[in-house]
């Protein structure tokens, strides 16, 4: 069977055919001609491997990881509707493509109409492709605020997104690269909440990417009932795994029935309004835990520009530079 890589994947792969493949699979799941599975954990003393599957026409497939010492293997393996096993692939490419493209979905349907200035809390390895999605879904972008636990990882993707022409700046605090801000994006691993309610702009959407499990809480309740809307990649997947909404239900302060599907909004079976707009203006939330859907979407894209011979040697299109930072792979968000 083939393998590919991900340094061959990387090649292949670009952030916005990547968005543009992800948003034909939710829009197939909106109309159930496309499924996706909850992610499941086995989990010892010694390590910890995590499993989910999709059907995503005219593939299927599933992610498999290995997680030890907070550091993340990924394979995944495609399949044709027919059954036959079509090929395996790394998967920390497409996982680092694949969640900022969840997160311009969000931003295209959600995000106030006029947004222009935009926050990134955390600075592992989910940071840099969303500072690259934040650049392309917001073309009146006059500020990029970035707050990481590590002064020095936040002033090297400074300086890494102002190379592409993003007007970005370092803040002290979360809180102060929230204020004001029309698109918060956090991409870390805390327990606890990262700014209050009153931080929040009325028009603000948040992006909320790094709560995969039920013990993180990036988004407090506060937040959470502030919102007038929230939307999920997978509601019955939040239920168990999403940190920020189990605390904020288990507060009091957050009924699931509030809940609203990203493949509903994409199939046009849902609307919301867009932050700060509608009867009674307020932030939007939208939980992203990573589904299996959006791993078989891009490997199916992978394996499509793979026949075509689209990865030819040292040619290197879309997000990736190979250049990141050197961060921990436990550092400010957990891989999901």
């Amino acid at each position: 069977m083939i393998h590919i890589d991900d340094a061959t994947v990387l090649r292949l792969l670009d952030l916005p055919s990547v968005t543009t493949r992800l948003d034909e699979a939710y829009a197939a799941w909106g109309h159930a001609t496309a499924a996706t599975t909850q992610r499941v954990r086995a989990t010892s003393s010694v390590g910890m491997a995590s499993a989910m599957a999709a059907v995503v026409p005219p593939y299927s497939g599933g992610k498999v990881y290995a997680t030890v010492d907070g550091r993340f293997t990924f394979v995944i393996v495609l399949f044709d509707l027919d059954g036959t096993a079509l090929a395996t692939l790394d998967g920390d490419t497409v996982t680092r493509l694949r969640t900022p493209a969840t997160s311009a979905l969000a931003i295209r349907r959600l995000a106030h109409p006029d947004a222009s200035v935009a926050a990134l809390i955390g600075g592992g390895r989910q940071a840099w492709g969303h500072v690259e999605m934040l650049r392309a879904e917001l073309p009146a972008l006059t500020e990029l605020r970035v707050h990481t636990r590590r002064p020095e990882v936040g002033d090297s993707l400074v300086e890494r997104a102002k190379a592409l022409g993003v007007p970005a700046v370092t803040t002290a605090t979360a809180a102060a690269a929230v204020e004001g801000a029309d698109v918060v994006v956090t991409v870390t691993s805390s327990p606890d909440p990262l700014f209050p309610a009153t931080a929040l702009s009325d028009r603000a959407l948040v992006c909320a990417v790094g709560a995969t499990k039920y013990d993180r809480c990036e988004i407090g309740p506060d937040v959470v009932e502030r919102c007038v809307a929230v939307v999920a990649d997978d509601v019955t997947g939040s239920r168990t795994e999403c940190g920020d909404l189990l605390a904020a239900a288990a507060a009091g302060r957050f009924d699931w029935d509030r809940a609203v599907e990203l493949h509903a909004l994409v199939a046009g079976h849902a609307t919301v309004p867009r932050a700060g707009t509608g009867p009674a203006p307020g932030p939007v939330l939208f939980e992203t835990q990573g589904v299996a859907l959006q791993d078989i979407a891009a490997a199916g894209l992978a394996w499509e520009r793979h026949l075509a011979g689209l990865a030819e040697p040292g040619v290197v299109t879309g997000s990736g530079t190979g250049t990141e930072p050197a961060i921990r792979p436990d550092t400010d968000k957990e891989q999901p």
